[in-house]
């Protein structure tokens, strides 16, 4: 495919396609936001409620189309619209409603009592959740087309699905008190994660374009950002025995697969999930209060060593890249840093990461 907003796309999915499997290239990837000469007109609509907001779906194309008239995509940044209702659609699937919190995210409303209802639960794709989520990546394809590329929404599924059900407090105690309880509700939902997934990445497969989601990877075969941010409360046996199975079978699915590493709290797990032969990358997070990336060298080499590709986000700017560099190897690496940054300054740090994975 092609994007009048992107006219490299294919050296960048070539690029990332060479990142997967770990091959050399010129630079590291990056993904970096740009910021616009002038900032993109929104359309005007008042909305009776913020439910009314989030599911006017007119609306939101609106704004993504005003948003890519005005971005800037400079080195592997790709124009990109997740459709999006919150990180726990999925339980909306098993009869769970939304709460919208603000313009950013919403939550939903745990439906069980005992973590083994779970298992008399299946999904049905006929709520008005899921057929938004459809509406929004259905338009987005339409819309888009030749402008930018559609991704599949965030899915949070295995054990943060049965959290997202069962309340999170409520599910630490359940792997206390029935551990094998939570391992039977974990396999159950993930017994129809393949069709969760497959009801949007099918669309945009049919559509010609590549997969992507929240995090702006590309391919053009099926991959996913695999999280689970409920096992910074649980300890390693816990997790080895209720959630990796799923894990490993979400990964089974995927050409290529990245882990969403989600805090300090999560790393006590990165020993299991460095074993997983399946999983080609590690997404490290290390949150508020717990940056810059300098600290976790060690963490970023473990990675490495660990034959992983390693994605980099950071939140401190640009020189905290520059500092974390040159203790890692260009290969299979990628930055993303969080913010806006002036075109100018963007692309010096592009010229200054080609200069150093050169050797110069």
């Amino acid at each position: 495919m092609e994007l009048a907003t992107k006219p490299d796309l294919a050296e960048v999915l070539a690029r990332f396609e060479a990142w997967w499997n770990g091959e050399p290239l010129d630079r590291p990837l990056v993904t970096i936001e740009v910021e616009p000469a002038c900032p993109p007109k929104l359309p005007d609509r008042r909305h009776g409620s913020l439910r009314a907001r989030w599911m006017d779906v007119e609306y939101v194309l609106d704004c993504v189309e005003a948003r890519v008239q005005n971005g800037v995509f400079l080195a592997d940044t790709v124009p990109i619209y997740m459709p999006f209702l919150g990180p726990e659609i999925c339980a909306t699937l098993f009869g769970a409603e939304l709460e919208f919190k603000d313009e950013e995210t919403s939550y939903s409303i745990p439906v069980v009592r005992r973590v083994r209802d779970v298992l008399a639960m299946e999904p049905a794709f006929t709520g008005v959740y899921w057929e938004t989520i459809r509406q929004l990546t259905d338009l987005s394809i339409e819309r888009g087309r030749g402008r930018w590329i559609t991704g599949v929404t965030d899915l949070h599924t295995n054990g943060d699905l049965v959290a997202a059900l069962r309340d999170p407090q409520e599910l630490c105690v359940d792997c206390a008190d029935d551990l094998e309880g939570v391992r039977l509700a974990c396999e159950h939902v993930t017994d129809s994660f393949a069709s969760i997934f497959d009801d949007l990445y099918g669309r945009i497969a049919a559509a010609g374009q590549p997969c992507t989601t929240w995090t702006p990877a590309l391919a053009m075969a099926p991959w996913y950002t695999i999280s689970c941010d409920f096992i910074c409360m649980i300890s390693p046996p816990m997790f080895r025995e209720a959630i990796l199975p799923s894990i490993r079978r979400e990964i089974e699915h995927m050409k290529y697969s990245l882990f969403h590493l989600d805090g300090p709290g999560a790393l006590q797990h990165l020993d299991s999930l460095l074993e997983l032969d399946g999983l080609h990358a590690i997404q490290w997070v290390y949150g508020a209060g717990a940056g810059p990336a300098t600290r976790w060298i060690d963490l970023y080499r473990r990675i490495q060593d660990a034959g992983k590709c390693l994605q980099i986000v950071g939140y401190h700017g640009l020189d905290e890249f520059r500092a974390v560099a040159p203790y890692l190897k260009p290969q299979g690496l990628w930055f993303w840093p969080i913010g806006s940054f002036r075109q100018a300054e963007a692309e010096e740090f592009l010229r200054w990461m080609t200069d150093w994975a050169a050797g110069k």
